[in-house]
């Protein structure tokens, strides 16, 4: 092969290269723009749904005000986010910029939005947390664990308040408790109280961290989280401290 024609292969090799590279570069930057944790707060306040697709542990450490935490490693994500969001809310998406923009995508192919943007890490802004505590006795105080089936309704001494059994596939409800999915919550918030204790009852932590942040995000002021833990010690039910 001549010197001349090896020449012409590397320039069109160094061409497709370039474009390749202005394509890459078009699709970083057409992701989702970075919202300020301020700007994120105004936009609550004017109706934004803020998202927040982290683990739900992550989440527990420490997350926005306001936010409703659906994490994007949940099977039923779409399914849930369709559930809690009208088309036409607007929302803010809270995540590392991966798993952001792939539920972006996600919302988007399902006609929900528009989506405002992505807030990486509520950092200086988180002011809820929640700690997994562990004890003994009957109360909702951290450090408390309940004993499965001596759950109490609102009202009673020594109860939990209001009991809620978000779990999908769990078996009998403790006594007393009531049995919402999670695709119903917001169509049954008339049956909660918002001025008492809400506990709400879960396998892992993942659909209960949905519907506590959801509680909370809608004006319940004290959401407890209670896991009922592995099925060796079911029978005891380990307390979320509220956030």
């Amino acid at each position: 092969m001549s010197q001349r024609t090896l020449r012409v292969v590397r320039d069109v090799a160094d061409d497709q290269a370039g474009d390749l590279a202005c394509d890459t570069a078009g699709v970083v930057s057409s992701g989702l723009p970075t919202v300020p944790a301020a700007q994120v707060v105004r936009a609550q306040g004017t109706g934004a749904f803020v998202l927040d697709v982290r683990d739900h542990r992550q989440f527990a450490v420490g997350h926005l005000a306001g936010s409703v935490n659906v994490g994007l490693d949940d099977p039923a994500f779409v399914d849930v986010c369709a559930g809690l969001l009208a088309p036409g809310v607007e929302i803010v998406v809270v995540g590392p910029v991966g798993p952001a923009e792939r539920a972006a995508e996600l919302l988007r192919a399902e006609g929900l939005g528009p989506i405002v943007g992505r807030l990486a890490d509520p950092g200086a802004a988180s002011v809820s947390r929640r700690t997994c505590v562990a004890g003994t006795g009957t109360s909702t105080e951290p450090g408390t664990v309940v004993e499965s089936g001596t759950v109490s309704r609102p009202g009673a001494d020594g109860g939990c308040g209001q009991v809620v059994d978000v779990r999908e596939c769990g078996g009998p409800s403790p006594r007393g408790a009531l049995r919402i999915p999670l695709d119903e919550l917001l169509g049954r918030l008339v049956e909660l109280r918002p001025d008492a204790t809400v506990t709400v009852l879960d396998d892992d932590g993942r659909r209960s961290s949905t519907a506590a942040s959801l509680l909370r995000a809608c004006g319940f002021a004290d959401v407890v989280e209670m896991l009922a833990g592995a099925p060796a010690v079911r029978p005891r039910l380990r307390l979320l401290a509220s956030a």
